[in-house]
């Protein structure tokens, strides 16, 4: 299942919650580390996902936050699609 990924639809709006320009969210997922964790890896992929901002800080640091389990209002998701389906019609293999 491919974690997802999202924007800001309003950039009027950007500068409202303190973050820079050119946030972008996506999802990740997190290890406890408790040693016997049934979600954690190799088990699992761990708990999540969870939603992150990711951006540019003005020392040219990659810097993130985190957002939770729901995205903020005024984000939209960004749907990529797979670069050998250029008309986005072809159906998935049969197997």
């Amino acid at each position: 299942m491919p974690l997802g990924r999202a924007r800001r639809k309003n950039l009027r709006q950007r500068m409202a919650d303190g973050r820079p320009d050119g946030v972008i969210y996506r999802q990740q997922y997190v290890r406890c580390g408790k040693p016997n964790c049934k979600k954690c890896p190799p088990a699992g992929p761990g708990h999540g996902p969870y939603w992150y901002g990711f951006y540019w800080d003005y020392g040219q640091r990659t810097r993130s936050f985190y957002v939770g389990k729901q995205l903020p209002s005024g984000v939209e998701l960004i749907v990529e699609q797979d670069p050998d389906d250029t008309l986005g019609d072809s159906e998935p293999p049969h197997q």
